[in-house]
């Protein structure tokens, strides 16, 4: 027991007093990038079948101090030849996550500063492939036809893509009704648009392997979700059996979208910033408008309460976007 207490007494020493002693303005930004970055990791990890890897591995390495403090040697032996191959552990066990990770970086606007914005020269024809999509999309909504539509982004999708048959075809609501109507050879599966043109159809997705829970809903559902959880893409869904639009963006599934919110949903998407500057700019000009007309009315105390009342109720374009809920909230919000 002394033998442990001075083994525990000289750790203490060398790793937690020792460092203090010369510790200095670079140490205390090492300490803090690090302290940032466990945080990132558990943030990422916590929601995650990572989290659970993670607290197995933190529990064999504290077994592994513990051992190293009562000095058992073949213990501490098998551990040394263990920590050999650690780090290739950690690359195996942590695969999708690391790679998930990497991508997230790759596409933050820190490395990819220009791809949450669109030239204006392309602005017209993202409108026009919104509209081409929102008028296919609730026309089979309407005939409670199924579809799965995939806009890709900036994670290529081609080797899911390779499951399917390339069509490279200008994007029309005909053209989508028609590869979705189930007589057709290529409804199965879906459609990924890249480029603003319908690249390929019949596309095999990868299934969800989030914990939400489904449900009733079907594979489309499960499908949408799981290549947004591998991909950046958004994803568009048309129920078959009730015919409600919903909508998969990183993991999460919105249901009950209206023809506005998807409108809002896909331009922001496509468009990014230049979309956004533009409905703010739509709001400002219609907001002076309604004042401009109210100001030069002439006014008596009955017109000037009605005239508050009209600024009050006064409608003006949504700013911003909603949010992807959760499965919770999502479910609530569609069975509205």
């Amino acid at each position: 027991m002394l033998e442990f207490w001075e083994n525990m007494k000289t750790f203490i020493l060398r790793y937690i007093v020792d460092p203090f002693r010369y510790f200095g303005p670079f140490d205390l930004a090492d300490i803090v990038i690090l302290t940032l970055l466990l945080y990132a990791l558990y943030r990422f990890a916590k929601a995650r079948r990572a989290g659970r890897v993670l607290l197995g591995l933190f529990i064999v390495v504290l077994l592994s101090l513990i051992v190293s403090a009562f000095n058992l040697p073949a213990l501490t032996y098998i551990i040394r030849l263990a920590a050999g191959f650690f780090f290739l552990c950690v690359i195996v066990l942590f695969q999708p996550e690391i790679r998930d990770a990497l991508e997230r970086i790759a596409n933050s606007r820190l490395f990819a500063p220009r791809s949450d914005t669109l030239p204006k020269k392309l602005y017209p024809l993202a409108k026009e492939v919104t509209e081409q999509t929102l008028n296919a999309v609730f026309e089979m909504s309407e005939n409670q036809t199924g579809a799965l539509i995939v806009f890709e982004g900036l994670t290529k999708l081609g080797e899911y893509i390779e499951s399917g048959k390339l069509v490279d075809a200008r994007i029309t609501s005909h053209m989508l009704t028609s590869i979705f109507f189930d007589k057709a050879p290529l409804h199965d599966g879906a459609v990924v648009i890249r480029d603003f043109r319908i690249y390929a159809a019949s596309v095999v997705l990868p299934s969800a392997k989030n914990t939400i829970d489904f449900g009733n809903l079907g594979t489309r559902h499960r499908a949408a979700v799981g290549v947004s959880e591998v991909s950046d893409s958004l994803v568009v869904v048309v129920s078959e059996q009730t015919g409600k639009v919903s909508v998969a963006q990183e993991g999460k599934l919105l249901r009950g979208v209206d023809r506005e919110m998807l409108e809002d949903i896909l331009m922001t998407y496509l468009a990014g910033e230049l979309y956004l500057r533009r409905r703010r700019e739509e709001s400002k000009k219609l907001f002076q408008e309604r004042l401009e007309q109210l100001s030069n009315r002439s006014f008596n105390d009955s017109d000037l309460q009605r005239s508050e009342g009209e600024q009050l109720e006064m409608p003006l374009p949504k700013p911003g976007i909603p949010e992807l809920l959760n499965d919770e909230n999502a479910n609530r919000k569609g069975g509205k």
